[in-house]
């Protein structure tokens, strides 16, 4: 059997230069630059890193392949890190530019640090080993640097599932996914007619929560990070079938 390297498996698992490119595009009011951070040509040579820039622009690196990995249904023992992770690479990234770097420096650190990793996984022949080592204490940094993610209630989770619904029945028609949303968006939306019934609240009260909580959905949908502010798993759970 032909054994694949590390190397190969980091890129062909994780997608990383993808990955990275594809993180660093959704960042346009930080980072303008065109070119993906790791094919990144004719930056000009970066300053000197201090130990705490060189930790978070690789925690910014570790990151983006994290949350690569959980938008295609992996990776789900960390905690959710598509805007996290995000907001985290954005806030690195702004406080190097309020340093005194380029934009092309803040570039070149990050194509650095993201080859740092994938050249460990090549030397180390264990890309998963090579996360598991980074993440503790980056998440550490993390926890410490941008606010969590907010936690629905039923209320909540019925508007999120509302909005993800008409998202995609709009792009897809009555596709599976759209049905699946659909009757997920029920099953929140009965939950959380009982639970306010068990309050002791009428069927207007209930309409006028759950017309209030959509309203504080839209608004954040609306701002920047939309709903991955929220923490979806949790509506997922509240979804889940009853014993």
């Amino acid at each position: 059997m032909t054994r694949v390297s590390g190397l190969q498996t980091f890129d062909r698992h994780y997608g990383f230069k993808a990955t990275i490119a594809a993180m660093i595009s959704l960042l346009p009011h930080i980072f303008t630059f065109a070119a993906s951070l790791v094919f990144l040509q004719g930056a000009a040579a970066e300053p000197a890193l201090s130990a705490e820039n060189r930790a978070a622009v690789r925690c910014s690196a570790a990151f983006a392949i994290v949350a690569g990995e959980q938008q295609r249904g992996g990776m789900r023992s960390y905690p959710p890190l598509r805007w996290r992770g995000r907001e985290y690479m954005v806030r690195t990234g702004a406080s190097l530019i309020d340093a005194g770097w380029s934009k092309e420096q803040v570039a070149a650190a990050m194509r650095d640090a993201a080859a740092g990793l994938q050249a460990q996984a090549a030397t180390d022949g264990d890309a998963d080993g090579v996360l598991r080592a980074v993440m503790p204490p980056c998440l550490s940094l993390l926890d410490a640097e941008v606010e969590p993610l907010i936690e629905p209630n039923l209320p909540q989770c019925t508007a999120i599932m509302r909005l993800s619904f008409d998202e995609v029945h709009k792009a897809e028609g009555p596709s599976d996914r759209a049905r699946d949303l659909r009757i997920m968006t029920a099953v929140l939306e009965a939950r959380a007619r009982r639970e306010l019934a068990e309050q002791g609240r009428t069927e207007g009260e209930a309409d006028a929560v759950l017309a209030h909580e959509a309203k504080s959905v839209a608004e954040t949908a609306a701002a920047p990070g939309g709903v991955q502010r929220y923490d979806i798993g949790t509506c997922f759970e509240l979804a889940k079938p009853e014993n």
